[in-house]
């Protein structure tokens, strides 16, 4: 089998970046902020990034503007959802942010995506909402919660997408089971396209370190991860071809992790 790409699970690009620019990313799940930015970005055609729709808890406009109604029409164009989800900081009211992100979990609950969430500072509260409102593949995004939450969301059937800054926690080893890690960078629109496969490089290595596995086994096993979550979205045809092609081309079988 190719080389396998680098995989960032959670990075925000620019919509104003050409195909040629985005080329140097690797493969990404990108996500927007708004229902405006991801109409203008669901239907582009990078061989190797798929676009979400979602409405970021912190954008004000977005959360006031948000329609159930267009997210539903969005997120049937795309395997992925994000970002949605919850912020204790935000200047965005709470009772907003809550109202928006039922919305559109119900959406979800019905229509399976790879949902990647935000939990900034509300990680006990996003907890709640996912258990009295389950979906298929929530993915956690940056996950900041306490052990015991973690373990709880695993139980939820919570993937959760993990950078360099949280890599080094110690719950990712013993709360959490490998196949339900991905890597993610959050990468910033402003930021060239071309440093995403460094920092990914980055996590894996201290992942692996974690897990006791070569930089290669774990980027293997986060792909393998991402083909398990499109297999249980059924949502392998909205995928960029070349991307699918990777995704069943990934070798079969487990990987082994050091206890």
């Amino acid at each position: 089998m190719e080389t396998l790409p680098t995989l960032d699970a959670h990075a925000h690009l620019d919509r104003e970046r050409t195909s040629e620019e985005l080329a140097a990313s690797g493969a990404v799940l990108a996500m927007t902020g708004s229902l405006e930015e991801a109409a203008a970005v669901v239907d582009r055609n990078e061989p190797y990034i798929t676009w979400g729709v979602g409405c970021h808890p912190r954008l004000r406009n977005p959360q006031e503007s948000f329609s159930v109604e267009r997210f539903g029409e969005l997120a049937e164009r795309t395997a992925i959802v994000g970002e949605i989800g919850l912020d204790a900081g935000s200047r965005v009211p709470l009772e907003l942010q809550l109202e928006t992100f039922r919305q559109a979990l119900a959406v979800v609950a019905e229509l399976p995506r790879l949902v990647s969430i935000h939990s900034c500072g509300a990680t006990g509260l996003l907890i709640e909402e996912l258990r009295g409102r389950p979906v298929a593949v929530p993915v956690l995004h940056t996950w900041t919660g306490t052990a015991e939450e973690t373990q709880e969301a695993v139980a939820l059937g919570c993937y959760f997408s993990i950078r360099a800054g949280i890599a080094r926690h110690s719950k990712f080893r013993t709360r959490v089971p490998a196949e339900r890690l991905l890597i993610e960078t959050d990468h910033h629109r402003g930021d060239p396209p071309a440093a995403i496969p460094c920092r990914v490089e980055w996590v894996e290595h201290v992942l692996g370190q974690q897990l006791r596995l070569d930089v290669m086994d774990v980027r293997r096993l986060v792909w393998r991860n991402l083909g398990t979550i499109i297999r249980e979205t059924g949502t392998f045809k909205l995928l960029p071809k070349p991307l699918g092609h990777i995704l069943t081309g990934v070798v079969p079988g487990e990987v082994v992790i050091s206890p």
